[in-house]
């Protein structure tokens, strides 16, 4: 009888406190997954990718951002570094020394926020100086330039008075009357002409062109009167014969992917990033400038080939300058072709 009456008690206790008398004395287990989903999840931070110049954080975040590379190289003995925009050449950066040949191996380079953090810790003049941080400098504003939507039509090319008589002629290429880089001995055109100015006026019409398709300047603003001197009068003749001679009008083709890498006929290899052109007759190493009639444009090529043997055409360019006079696209075009010299 007190048996019965201590079990009955055991089982209205077990009841009250919500213990089911079956499992009074047994050890739930709670899944795994029970304490996951009841848990506050935890954030885990994402992995950011480096911004590039010219770029903000967003999901919205265009993969065209940046158009302006680097391409670091030697010439002429000294480190110098490309500019490239959409992959035309448009300035070369050259080191005030010359540099010996174990150097480090040339590499496409982006101007990003890193670079330009990388910038501030140039430890001397010279560091700070050279051609890769220079261009990487350059190449930041454009890239940022880009991004904001810039109005191409705003950058212009000028000849800068009052230049320090030891560093010779320098011209500027601003926008919106800042300057955003300055055409000297050491920045050039990467296919450069010899003469600073027509190197400014070349590299501000690529911009303008590249960043805005804006039309191309037919001249360097407040640039001097050149100094006339009169040539020899047993020399007129000649002269005259020879400028007879260095224009040329017909229609011009280009070729690029299936030759690249190519010999060509000057021995050297085929680049069609390069701003170079194929001539019949005119000596390997010439330079000409090449205007499209059509829309204006011109570009200065180097003859290092022959052609093209195809009746009616007089020159033959690389991809890349048929790209920057617009001949992509609709193959051929008519040309004025002006024999600059070598």
């Amino acid at each position: 009888m007190n048996k019965k009456l201590l079990w009955t008690t055991a089982a209205l206790l077990a009841t009250a406190v919500g213990i089911p008398p079956s499992y009074a004395e047994s050890t739930s287990t709670i899944e795994p997954s029970a304490v996951n989903e009841s848990a506050t999840p935890i954030s885990t931070p994402k992995a950011t990718s480096p911004v590039k110049v010219g770029e903000y954080q967003s999901p919205t975040r265009q993969s065209n951002s940046v158009v302006a590379r680097i391409q670091p190289h030697q010439q002429a003995g000294r480190q110098a570094a490309t500019i490239y925009v959409k992959n035309i050449p448009v300035l070369t950066f050259l080191d005030s020394d010359v540099v010996s040949s174990a150097n480090t191996k040339p590499q496409t380079k982006v101007a990003t926020s890193t670079n330009q953090a990388d910038l501030s810790k140039a430890d001397t003049a010279s560091e700070a100086n050279s051609a890769v941080r220079r261009a990487t400098k350059v190449a930041a504003k454009i890239n940022q330039l880009h991004l904001n939507g810039v109005d191409a039509s705003k950058i212009t090319a000028k000849w800068k008075a009052n230049a320090a008589p030891d560093q010779g002629d320098r011209y500027a290429i601003d926008l919106n009357k800042e300057e955003l880089v300055e055409i000297n001995s050491l920045t050039r055109l990467p296919d450069q002409t010899k003469d600073l100015s027509e190197d400014a006026l070349q590299a501000t019409n690529r911009l303008r062109r590249l960043l805005g398709n804006a039309p191309p300047l037919q001249e360097v603003a407040d640039k001097p009167a050149p100094k006339q001197v009169a040539a020899p009068q047993a020399n007129a003749s000649k002269q005259t014969k020879q400028n007879a001679r260095a224009v040329l009008s017909g229609i011009a083709s280009w070729y690029g992917p299936g030759f690249h890498g190519n010999r060509s006929a000057s021995g050297e290899r085929f680049n069609q990033n390069a701003m170079t052109a194929a001539h019949r007759s005119l000596p390997f190493g010439t330079k000409v400038r090449v205007t499209n009639k059509r829309n204006g444009r011109s570009v200065i090529v180097r003859i290092n080939d022959r052609g093209p043997f195809t009746g009616g055409r007089i020159i033959d360019l690389s991809a890349a300058a048929a790209r920057v006079l617009g001949v992509l696209n609709s193959g051929t075009a008519p040309v004025q072709v002006e024999v600059l010299g070598r």
